[in-house]
């Protein structure tokens, strides 16, 4: 790296010397985040394809015998089992069917593009930010459409349906507790310490500027 780049690298990673740069900061951020949550559920099939492609890979390798497949709908996930209920219509027996909602786990990617666009930094690494922002969402919401799943075949489809799931080794309160971290803490947390872990060296550049 040229001493000129090092420079330059330097003087975006340095806050601004008047007003109040953390004040200012998370105001731009405020600013970004509606078109953060804009972008958020207009791309949301595609940002929820990762996610479902993940999603299915780790339940079907893991529990064949409880889950068979994900379709997706738009944003929405079709979980598909090989268990079998009945249908209330004819009283026959049918595939269970039931449908997951994975953006209540991926709302953390707007908050993390309003954090980004508020940070100086070069376009090259905003954008790899942005790629990084992307793989840690997907992988919030894959945990929680994991753990959701299996919470919804534990305890809402009857005692045969959450027998089959105990049959796999899976502690009912194991699954509860990881659908509430996933549901409670990881949205909002991981994203925050994944800009925090990029932005290191700004974020103590601030603190450092607060003291003076």
């Amino acid at each position: 790296m040229s001493d000129q780049d090092q420079r330059q690298d330097e003087l975006e990673l340095t806050p601004e010397k008047s007003g109040n740069p953390v004040k200012e900061m998370f105001l731009l951020a405020a600013l970004y985040l509606p078109l953060g949550f804009f972008l958020w559920f207009f791309m949301a099939s595609g940002l929820m394809f990762p996610a479902s492609n993940l999603a299915e890979w780790l339940l079907t390798s893991l529990f064949p015998e409880l889950f068979s497949g994900i379709f997706q709908a738009g944003f929405i996930f079709e979980m598909q089992s090989p268990l079998t209920v009945t249908n209330p219509e004819d009283g026959q027996l049918m595939p269970l069917t039931w449908d997951i909602n994975p953006m209540i786990y991926a709302w953390g990617m707007a908050l993390l593009f309003g954090l980004i666009m508020a940070t100086p930094m070069s376009a090259l690494r905003r954008f790899l930010q942005i790629l990084v922002a992307l793989v840690v969402v997907t992988l919030v919401t894959v945990w929680g459409v994991f753990w959701e799943a299996l919470r919804d075949l534990a305890f809402l489809f009857g005692p045969e349906i959450g027998e089959a799931v105990r049959q796999s080794s899976l502690s009912p309160t194991a699954i509860a507790l990881c659908y509430q971290l996933g549901y409670l803490m990881f949205p909002g947390v991981i994203p925050i310490a994944a800009w925090i872990l990029m932005n290191r060296p700004f974020i103590e550049k601030l603190v450092e500027h607060r003291r003076i």
